[in-house]
């Protein structure tokens, strides 16, 4: 039982770190807030446009859909509502398809 619970700590340590290095790597961070800055100051939102925001921070697909996990977040803290915020997930998640591998 010991050995289990051992296993299961470590396992969600381990998730905890690497999720942390992600969301504190500075390219991350950036192209999370020029995607921010761009969603709400933009009329017309095009996955294109997203796409392009992600190449031009160097980001390929794995770490572009990390940055659409963060982005909600960073909305919601700025002070726009919940629902608002992870209305334009599936945009980014569009953009993040046409990122190379």
């Amino acid at each position: 039982m010991w050995i289990v619970g051992g296993i299961i700590l470590g396992v969600v340590a381990w998730y905890l770190l690497r999720n942390g290095k992600r969301n504190g790597d500075p390219l991350n961070r950036k192209c999370s807030a020029e995607i921010c800055e761009y969603l709400t100051g933009s009329d017309q939102l095009s996955a294109s446009d997203i796409a392009e925001i992600f190449m031009r921070n160097a980001r390929y697909r794995t770490q572009a859909r990390h940055i659409v996990s963060m982005v909600p977040a960073i909305l919601i803290k700025a002070g726009y509502p919940r629902e608002q915020s992870t209305s334009f997930v599936p945009i980014m998640y569009q953009a993040a398809a046409l990122i190379p591998e």
